[in-house]
């Protein structure tokens, strides 16, 4: 099957981060981190509620917000306690544990 060719225009911090994030993942090149993404968020077809926002938000805020991704990436560290925050949301409201584990099954 013949690929399709895409192109995108990232700003600085962003495209920083991503080059770092690849390196450091040990990805081979940067067409392979960018499909890696896009096949992880396929796999796992869950909400951006964070990123998704973002993508609202007027350049400046974005810009602010990858200056932000690119500090954290320099550091090694990013944000922690996303899965965690939903799974303790899930265990608020005991039929959505319900459906959790129905779904899981």
């Amino acid at each position: 099957m013949a690929s399709k060719t895409r192109s995108t225009k990232l700003p600085p911090d962003l495209a920083d981060a991503a080059e770092l994030r690849a390196r450091a993942l040990g990805y081979a090149s940067w067409n392979a981190y960018i499909k890696g993404l896009i096949r992880y968020d396929l796999l796992v077809q869950g909400d951006h509620l964070l990123s998704l926002p973002w993508s609202h938000q007027p350049p400046d805020a974005q810009d602010e917000i990858d200056a932000h991704l690119l500090k954290l990436t320099r550091r090694g560290k990013g944000e922690r306690g996303q899965l965690l925050e939903h799974i303790l949301e899930r265990v608020k409201d005991p039929a959505k544990v319900i459906v959790a584990l129905k779904d899981a099954a």
